[in-house]
């Protein structure tokens, strides 16, 4: 009966992130807006340059999904992007695609290491 009350607990504090955030109580797993650079790709004035805003879904900083990804001017110290004319945007489409964005390494591939924690843990848990 404690396993499943500390379940629920556990499910309930993961569940309701602004109660989470209002505490200041760090979680495991981040949603919403993430922006990406890219190597060699134009810059504007203001800190603005070319890259790729996305929707996030993340496990300790590690990507597990990205989507609704599109080329807009960002600026990573400010965290904000703005809309590119239509014309530039399909200019720069074809120069620039979705794997040309800069992410760090844990970004990128932590989720295999963090797959590989579970599933060895899992395994380790049923050899007793």
């Amino acid at each position: 009966m404690k396993k499943f009350f500390l379940a629920v607990l556990l499910a309930v504090g993961a569940l309701a992130p602004t109660m989470s955030y209002a505490k200041g109580v760090p979680l495991f797993f981040q949603t919403g807006d993430e922006l990406f650079e890219i190597d060699g790709a134009p810059t504007f004035e203001d800190g603005y340059s070319v890259g790729y805003a996305c929707q996030r879904f993340a496990l300790l900083g590690a990507d597990v999904w990205t989507w609704d990804c599109d080329l807009m001017a960002i600026n990573v110290e400010e965290f904000s992007a703005g809309d590119l004319d239509d014309e530039y945007k399909a200019e720069l489409s074809q120069q620039y695609s979705l794997s040309d964005r800069k992410r760090n390494p844990w970004n990128h591939y932590g989720i295999f290491a963090l797959s590989a924690l579970f599933i060895g843990g899992a395994v380790l848990k049923t050899r007793k």
